[in-house]
């Protein structure tokens, strides 16, 4: 009998591959909820975001989808709402912002399911002529679980026979885990007074209380608990016009987490279509490379009309081996919906400078 030894050795491969992902989906203590648009899901990306952006309220959607190919499909959802309080009637660039965020997460075929919900706090004040800071704060409540039913063991399998009652040594007993996080970060923002020239440089630390992640932590020492590591989130975000018509965008970002690191860089040029009042569209076009266990391009496509942004981006695992055995070289399509809402505001006596 003929045998393609390449297939044969690549199905096992794939196998190890899957069953790594599923394992790590219980054990990884490195791993956290990420976007590519990551500037598109600020309050993900830093508490200290919380408020920055021009309007009083702010809804984010993002949604993703991932390694259906495998399949192990990851699919998930964020979403968020902020809303500002301002310190003094007519005085617009003082003010809090509180928010809520909900995140929900669910991983491969045991159905692991992570749902947070947080609420994040800041503080923004000008600290000079266009420049504003901001401090933010996140408590977060969560919750993790799977689904046992699919699960099977080899030693259910007696005399070749599979006996779904058959005893087994795995104690499977608490498929939910409930949990408090706390996480905070800092913003600067420096605005142009009569362009659209900006930038945005920040810093946070998620997971500072590093809470319990396992389902089995209830039954060993607190020496054996699997907690989350700290993650250190560090970026820039600029903008700079070029002219009336055109603008340069460029981003990056460094994160650490116990051993794993991520760093992504990218630009784009944003092109203004339309830009009389309360009809302007503009249209962005850009990509990000990212390092990670893998490497990435990430082509992005944004449109803007009004208050709204829409962006889309395709991971596109295309320059690592570990992109061809996930997923065929195809990583996994991203979507982001932002509105800005502008409440009627008093007559100000005097020129203020809000963030824009």
């Amino acid at each position: 009998m003929l045998v393609n030894t390449n297939t044969t050795l690549l199905i096992p491969l794939r196998r190890i591959v899957i069953f790594a992902l599923l394992l790590s989906a219980f054990s990884l203590t490195a791993q956290d909820i990420h976007f590519s648009q990551f500037g598109n899901s600020p309050l993900n990306l830093n508490p200290g975001l919380a408020g920055v952006f021009g309007g009083d309220l702010r809804f984010v959607g993002n949604f993703r989808k991932q390694w259906s190919t495998v399949p192990v499909p990851y699919t998930t959802f964020s979403g968020s709402v902020e809303n500002k309080v301002y310190f003094n009637r007519a005085r617009y660039n003082r003010f809090a912002t509180t928010s809520l965020l909900v995140n929900y997460d669910r991983q491969g075929d045991l159905a692991l399911q992570s749902l947070q919900i947080g609420i994040p706090l800041s503080v923004t004040l000008p600290v000079g002529r266009n420049n504003f800071f901001t401090f933010g704060l996140t408590p977060m409540f969560g919750q993790r679980s799977f689904d046992k039913t699919d699960i099977t063991f080899g030693e259910q399998y007696i005399d070749g026979m599979f006996d779904p009652g058959s005893a087994i040594s795995e104690d499977l007993s608490i498929t939910t885990l409930n949990y408090f996080d706390l996480s905070a970060g800092a913003n600067y923002r420096i605005q142009a007074s009569r362009k659209r020239s900006r930038v945005d440089l920040g810093a946070a630390m998620h997971h500072i209380n590093r809470p319990v992640h396992d389902f089995w932590a209830s039954s060993v020492t607190d020496d054996d608990e699997v907690r989350l590591y700290n993650k250190l989130t560090l970026y820039g975000l600029g903008l700079v016009q070029l002219t009336e018509r055109f603008d340069f965008l460029a981003q990056g970002l460094f994160q650490q987490q116990g051993k794993y690191s991520e760093i992504v860089y990218g630009a784009g040029v944003r092109m203004h279509l339309n830009k009389d009042r309360y009809k302007e569209l503009s249209l962005q076009i850009g990509a990000d490379w990212r390092h990670r266990y893998h490497n990435s391009l990430v082509p992005r496509v944004e449109v803007f009309y009004r208050t709204w942004t829409i962006g889309a981006t395709f991971d596109w695992d295309a320059f690592s081996r570990a992109g061809e055995l996930i997923s065929d070289r195809r990583g996994g399509p991203e979507l982001s919906v932002i509105y800005r809402f502008y409440k009627v505001k008093a007559m100000q006596k005097f020129k203020s400078c809000p963030i824009i």
